[in-house]
C-alpha cells in the first residue's frame, strides 16, 4: 500500500467525489438494514425457538410417583403347598417387583457405576455427563458414551414409552427434551434417590423377556436377587446398554467384556476393593449361567391344568368383579397376580405319568392329525379348509359312518395330509403362506380329572396324551364334550330313583328286550337276566334296568336331577329315554362329570369344581377368594351312600374289576361306561379322599375294538392307587338313616315264608341296605307256591292225590320274552279227579338252597 503525499491526496479527491459519497452512503445504509434485519430475525428465531421448546415442555405428560412406577408384572401360580408352578407372562410383563432393601448393594452400585456415576449428585439431569459424552463423541468419534441419568431412563421406560417408534431427528429431540424436563420435575417431587433407584431397577429391560432385576436373577441364575454375588450382579448390570447384544446366554463373550467394564468402574469409583475386583474377575460365572439355562429351559408351554386355571380366574374376574375381557386378560398376564391354585404336584405327576405310560395301553399307539389351511385360487379368491372340512371329506369319501383318520405312524399321517392337500389343489390354486396348521397327535386320546370331593378342588387334570404344543390349546378335560355312556345311569336314572321316587337298591326291573314306540332297546351283550335288582343293574351295567327305571320315575325327573349335578351342556333335546344311557345331544365335559361323581362321594352335596382358592393383586390385596365355596344338596346323604355301596360291587364283582386295586389300601366305588361301538370309554369313581373320572377315545370319534378300551380302567387303577398311597385308610362314612332288611331278590319286597327261599334256582332271600323311610312293608308279589301233579307235571287239580304232588315255587309277572317266563306256573291243571293214582313221574330232586352271599356289602 502507497502512503505517499501524492497518493493520499488522490485518495481524498476520490472520496470527496460526489458520486462516490452517494454510493458509500447507500452501502452503509444497506449494511445497517442488514444488521437490523439480522438482529430482528435472530430475536424472532430465538423467541420462536423458545416458543417451540416451551411448547414441547408444555406437551410433556404430567407425572406423579404412580406414573413412573413400572407396570406389567408376571403372574405367579402356586400349587396347593405354596411352591411355584409357573409364571404367566405376556410381552412386556415378565417382571417381579422387589423392594430396594432386597436388592444387594453390589447390584445397586454396579448399575450406578456403569450407567450414572453422578446419580447421587445431580438433580435428574447430569450436565457434566452431557459435556463428557459430547467431548468423547467429538474427540474419539465414539458415540457409545451415554449421558442419560437413571432418572431419565426411568422416565423413558415407564412414561415416554413410544421412543422406539421415533422416525425423525425432531421426534428424538422432542422426547429427549421432555425426558430431561420430567427427570428434573420428578426429582423435585420425590426427593428420594432410593425410591428412584428402586423403580429403575424394577423397570429395566434385561433381555430374554425379563424386566427388572428379580426376573433377571431368576432367569439367569435361578435364585432370588437378594442372593446374587458381586460377579453375578455385574453380569446383570452389563446387560442394560444392549439387552440383545449383551445377553449372557446368547452372547456371553460380549457380556463378559461389559462385566469387566462394570467391575472396573466400581473399583475406580470406590464401590469395591481391589481384592473384590480380583475375585469377581476370576469367577467362571458363565458356566453357572449355561448350566442353569440348560437344566431349566422350557418352551414356556403351560400345562393343561394351568390352561384351565386361567379360564377359571378369567371367568370369575369378569363375572364376579365386573372386569371387561381386555381387563381380565391384562390382569392375568400383566397384573402381577399371585394365584393360589388347587393343584397337587404329586398327584399331577402321577396322572401325567400314567396317562403316558405305554404299558397301560393294550395296543401300540396310533396317530391322527388336525389340519386347516387356506387356498388362494387363480382368480384371487381365498377358500378356507377347516379341520371339519377335512373330516367331512373323509366321511363322504368312505360313505361309512365308521370312517377313521387313524394311522399307524406319523409318516402315514403326513402322506395322508399331502394327498388331501393335493386333491384340494387339483382345481388350481396355492396354499396361502403361513395358513397351514398341522398337529399330529397320539391316539387314542385321554382326559382325566381328579377332585377332592370335600372341597371341590381339582387336584390334577390331564387334557391330552402326548406332548402339548401350545398354550390354551384344546383341552379335552374342560373343552371336549363326549358321550358319558353308562356312567350317566347313576346320574340320570338311579340317583333320582332312590332319592325321590322311593325305589331302593332291591327294587327290580324285568331285564328283557324293551320296546318303546318303534324303538327296541337291548343290552350291550344282547343277553337278559329277567327280574334284576337296581344293585345288580348298577353292578353289571344293565341297560334295560336303567331305561325302565328312568321310564318309571319320569324322564323330566331324571333330567332335572342331572342338571342339579352341575352339567352345563344339557338341553331340552336330552329329555328322552336315551338320557338313562348317556345318549346326549351335546355330551358332557370330563371335569363336569368328575364334579357330579364328587357330589355323590361328598354325601350328596355338589361343589362346583375349581382350580384356585385365592387370587391376590400386585400389591398383595385379596382380589378373589373362593376358598369357602357354595354348595347345594343334590341327593340325600343316604342316597349317596346307597349308590356308593352298589358302586363298590362294580369294582369287586362287576364291570369295573380291571380298575380295582384291592380293599387293603382304600375302599373304592365306581362306574364304567362305554358308548356305541366303543367310541368312548370311561371310568368314574372315588375313594374316601378323591374322585377321578377318565375318558378315552379317538379324537375323530372313530370306533375302538372292545378289548382295547381297558386302558381307561388301567389308568384309573394306577392313578388312584398311587394317589391314595400314604393316606390313612378309612371307610365310606355311613350316615344315619341306613338300615338293613331281608328281601326277595325277585321282587325287592319282604320275602314270603317258605316260598321265596324255595325258588328252583336257590333261595332268593338276601339282606339289603335301605333308607329307613323306604324299607318295604309289603310281601313278595313275584313268587307263588304251586302244587304240581307228579304224573303230568301240571298244576295239581283239587282232587289230585296229595301223595302224588309236591310244592314248586314259581315266578309270576314276567314279560313274555323275559328269562323269568320259563319259571311261570303251568297254564293247565292235571286231569285227576280222584280214584286210583296214576304212576308218578320221576320225582325231581329238591333244589339246592344256597345261602346269600353278603361278603360284598360294607
Amino acid at each position: 500500500m502507497n502512503y505517499g503525499k501524492k497518493y493520499t491526496q488522490l485518495r481524498i479527491k476520490t472520496i470527496d467525489y460526489k458520486p462516490t459519497k452517494i454510493r458509500m452512503k447507500v452501502e452503509i445504509f444497506i449494511l445497517k438494514l442488514l444488521v437490523i434485519a439480522l438482529l430482528f430475525f435472530s430475536v424472532i428465531g430465538i423467541c420462536a425457538g423458545i416458543g417451540v421448546i416451551q411448547g414441547i415442555l408444555d406437551s410433556a405428560p404430567k407425572i406423579s410417583k404412580t406414573d413412573v412406577m413400572p407396570s406389567g408384572y408376571s403372574t405367579t401360580v402356586l400349587a396347593e403347598d405354596g411352591t411355584q408352578t409357573t409364571n404367566l407372562v405376556s410381552s412386556g410383563s415378565n417382571r417381579k417387583y422387589v423392594s430396594i432393601d432386597k436388592i444387594p448393594k453390589d447390584l445397586q452400585h454396579a448399575f450406578i457405576a456403569v450407567e450414572d456415576s453422578r446419580f447421587y449428585k445431580h438433580n435428574g439431569v447430569d450436565c457434566q455427563g452431557i459435556l463428557r459424552a459430547t467431548f468423547v463423541a467429538i474427540s474419539k468419534k465414539d458415540f457409545s458414551e451415554g449421558a442419560s441419568t437413571l432418572t431419565q431412563q426411568l422416565i423413558k421406560n415407564n412414561v415416554l414409552t413410544t421412543w422406539t417408534d421415533e422416525k425423525t431427528f425432531f421426534d428424538s429431540f422432542k422426547r429427549k427434551l421432555q425426558e430431561q424436563y420430567l427427570a428434573i420435575k420428578l426429582e423435585q417431587k420425590v426427593h428420594n434417590k432410593k425410591w428412584i433407584l428402586e423403580n429403575y431397577l424394577n423397570s429395566i429391560n434385561l433381555g430374554s423377556n425379563t424386566l427388572g432385576v428379580e426376573a433377571a436373577s431368576e432367569k439367569y441364575f435361578g435364585k432370588e436377587v437378594s442372593k446374587l454375588t458381586l460377579s453375578e450382579s455385574c453380569v446383570i448390570a452389563g446387560i442394560t446398554q444392549n439387552p440383545v447384544a449383551y445377553n449372557p446366554i446368547t452372547h456371553p463373550d460380549n457380556n463378559n467384556k461389559r462385566r469387566k467394564k462394570v467391575l472396573k468402574d466400581m473399583l475406580e469409583q470406590g464401590y469395591i476393593k481391589q481384592q473384590d475386583y480380583n475375585d469377581a474377575l476370576a469367577d467362571n460365572v458363565y458356566d453357572r449361567i449355561l448350566e442353569f439355562n440348560q437344566n431349566t429351559s422350557n418352551n414356556n408351554i403351560n400345562s393343561y391344568f394351568v390352561d384351565a386355571l386361567i379360564e377359571d380366574v378369567y371367568n370369575d374376574l369378569t363375572e364376579k368383579k365386573g372386569y371387561s375381557s381386555e381387563e381380565a386378560n391384562k390382569a392375568i398376564f400383566r397384573g402381577g397376580l399371585t394365584i393360589h391354585s388347587t393343584q397337587n404336584n404329586r398327584i399331577q405327576a402321577i396322572a401325567d405319568e400314567e396317562v403316558n405310560k405305554a404299558s397301560n395301553y393294550p395296543t401300540e399307539p396310533k396317530y391322527s392329525f388336525f389340519l386347516a389351511f387356506s387356498v388362494k385360487k387363480p382368480d384371487g379368491t381365498v377358500l378356507n379348509y377347516s379341520n371339519q372340512t377335512m373330516l367331512r371329506y373323509y366321511k363322504n369319501k368312505t360313505s361309512n359312518e365308521n370312517y377313521s383318520i387313524i394311522f399307524n405312524s406319523e409318516d402315514e399321517c403326513r402322506q395322508a395330509i399331502s394327498q388331501y392337500e393335493q386333491e384340494m389343489l387339483s382345481q388350481g390354486g396355492t396354499i396361502v403362506e403361513g395358513s397351514e396348521n398341522i398337529n399330529i397327535t397320539l391316539q387314542p386320546q385321554v382326559a382325566l380329572t381328579i377332585i377332592d370331593q370335600h372341597t371341590g378342588a381339582v387336584k390334577a387334570l390331564v387334557g391330552g396324551r402326548g406332548q402339548k404344543i401350545g398354550n390354551r390349546t384344546w383341552n379335552r378335560a374342560t373343552d371336549t364334550t363326549r358321550q358319558p355312556g353308562s356312567t350317566f345311569k347313576i346320574i340320570a336314572s338311579y340317583a333320582p330313583a332312590l332319592d325321590a321316587k322311593n325305589l331302593t337298591l332291591a327294587s327290580v326291573q324285568d331285564d328283557a328286550p324293551y320296546t318303546i314306540g318303534n324303538k327296541t332297546f337291548q343290552n350291550a351283550n344282547k343277553s337278559f337276566g329277567g327280574f334284576t335288582t337296581i344293585r345288580e343293574g348298577i353292578q353289571n351295567s344293565t341297560n334295560i334296568v336303567a331305561l325302565k327305571t328312568l321310564n318309571q320315575i319320569g324322564i323330566d325327573t331324571g333330567y332335572e336331577y342331572a342338571k342339579k349335578f352341575g352339567f352345563t351342556t344339557l338341553s331340552d333335546t336330552d329329555k328322552n329315554l336315551s338320557l338313562a344311557l348317556g345318549g346326549l345331544d351335546h355330551g358332557v365335559k370330563n371335569y363336569e362329570l368328575a364334579g357330579a361323581y364328587a357330589a355323590i362321594a361328598n354325601n350328596g352335596e355338589y361343589i362346583k369344581p375349581s382350580f384356585y382358592t385365592k387370587v391376590y393383586d400386585h400389591n398383595g390385596k385379596l382380589l378373589l377368594d373362593i376358598s369357602k365355596k357354595e354348595k347345594h344338596r343334590v341327593i340325600k346323604a343316604t342316597t349317596a351312600w346307597l349308590l356308593t355301596s352298589a358302586m363298590q360291587d362294580v369294582l369287586t364283582q362287576g364291570t369295573g374289576k380291571a380298575a380295582y386295586f384291592g380293599n387293603e389300601l382304600m375302599p373304592q366305588a365306581g362306574k364304567s361306561g362305554t358308548t356305541s361301538s366303543n367310541r368312548d370309554s370311561l371310568f368314574a369313581g372315588f375313594t374316601p379322599y378323591y374322585t377321578c373320572v377318565i375318558w378315552g377315545g379317538n379324537d375323530d370319534n372313530s370306533v375302538q375294538a372292545g378289548d382295547q378300551t381297558i386302558y381307561t380302567k388301567n389308568i384309573w387303577r394306577e392313578v388312584m392307587r398311587r394317589s391314595n398311597e400314604g393316606l390313612e385308610r378309612k371307610e365310606f362314612t355311613q350316615p344315619e338313616g341306613i338300615v338293613t332288611a331281608n328281601v326277595c331278590k325277585k321282587s325287592g319286597l319282604l320275602p314270603l315264608e317258605n316260598i321265596c327261599d324255595r325258588d328252583q334256582r336257590g333261595s332268593m332271600v338276601y339282606q339289603e341296605f335301605f333308607d329307613k323311610d323306604t324299607v318295604p312293608t309289603t310281601t313278595c308279589n313275584h313268587h307263588v307256591g304251586v302244587r304240581i301233579c307228579l304224573a303230568t307235571g301240571m298244576e295239581a287239580a283239587s282232587n289230585c292225590p296229595v301223595n302224588q304232588t309236591f310244592t314248586s315255587i314259581r315266578i309270576i309277572g314276567a314279560a313274555a320274552n323275559s328269562p323269568e317266563s320259563a319259571y311261570a306256573p303251568p297254564s293247565k291243571k292235571c286231569p285227576h279227579s280222584g280214584g286210583a293214582p296214576a304212576q308218578p313221574a320221576q320225582q325231581p330232586a329238591a333244589p339246592a338252597q344256597p345261602q346269600p352271599n353278603r361278603s360284598n356289602f360294607p
